[in-house]
């Protein structure tokens, strides 16, 4: 690894478009120090592979730098994975952000206003920088959108003694799992939380095209009885946050509004991290 990392300085002769492939080539750079490339980019540019310009194997793990000359917060750098998916996002400042290229991994980057140079620092990790790095960035997990659509304005009924469970499928244009369905009854939490078994979860609820007499209620499996955690929900507003235990479901009630076909339902959920709970109980006296 070298001691010291690398700086690219990408001069560019129109804005980075984000999706183009760029030809970068150490041979075309101006070199000081043996630190500092610059380079004076001309033709298509928005994708920067992992070589960096043939300063490092495209197959090593790096440690990447970026900023920009400006505070256009539509200026984006993007980690890619060689499918395509964006691997981590930041908002390009001039302020350094650090990102992690992983094999083959490419550097997407979009400006959205004049151009001026960007910067890229980049230093190849040994075994310690990936530990270290690793320690610092904890896995984490996303709240999750669920969309329960109705076409037709039938209506969510309470049905504490059905089980229901939506068949949800990945709409990856709009990032929910989404189902069509007219059915009715209790949604259990493992059909919610897609965490595990023994996980809880926080649900807030929301409702658009129903009537303002909308209602989402917790319930215990055993039993089936209910706990209505609000009523009259406005019309396209969230649902105060309550939580339901691994065993637990919701159920919903809404009607369409006048004139209005197609109903939707959106249900967030995130884990409850083990212990947060009770400690949170604890802390306001409950």
């Amino acid at each position: 690894m070298a001691l010291e990392a690398i700086t690219l300085e990408l001069n560019a002769d129109s804005e980075w478009d984000g999706v183009s492939t760029t030809a970068l080539s150490r041979d075309d750079a101006i070199v000081t120090g043996q630190r500092y490339y610059q380079f004076n980019i001309n033709g298509a540019h928005g994708v920067v592979t992992g070589d960096l310009g043939g300063l490092f194997s495209p197959v090593s793990a790096k440690l990447i730098g970026v900023a920009s000359s400006s505070w256009n917060p539509k200026s984006k750098a993007r980690v890619l994975t060689p499918d395509g998916t964006s691997r981590q996002e930041v908002t390009l400042k001039p302020t350094v952000q650090y990102l992690v290229m992983y094999p083959n991994d490419r550097l997407g980057l979009l400006t959205q206003e004049s151009p001026g140079p960007i910067y890229v620092m980049a230093n190849e990790m040994n075994e310690a920088d990936a530990i270290a790095w690793g320690l610092r960035h904890e896995p984490f997990a996303m709240p999750n959108r669920l969309r329960i659509i109705r076409r037709t304005a039938a209506s969510f009924v309470l049905n504490t003694q059905t089980l229901w469970q939506p068949s949800f499928a990945y709409d990856e244009s709009s990032g929910t799992l989404s189902a069509d369905d007219d059915s009715n009854g209790m949604i259990p939490a493992g059909s919610l939380c897609l965490y595990p078994r023994f996980q809880s979860c926080y649900v807030s609820v929301r409702f658009a095209g129903a009537a303002e007499n909308s209602k989402v209620h917790a319930i215990e499996n055993i039993t089936r009885r209910t706990h209505m955690v609000e009523a009259a929900l406005e019309d396209a507003k969230w649902s105060k946050v309550f939580r339901i235990g691994h065993d637990d479901g919701i159920a919903l009630e809404a009607t369409a509004a006048a004139g209005v076909t197609t109903m939707v339902c959106d249900i967030e959920v995130s884990p409850v991290h083990p212990g947060d709970e009770l400690r949170g109980r604890f802390e306001r006296g409950l």
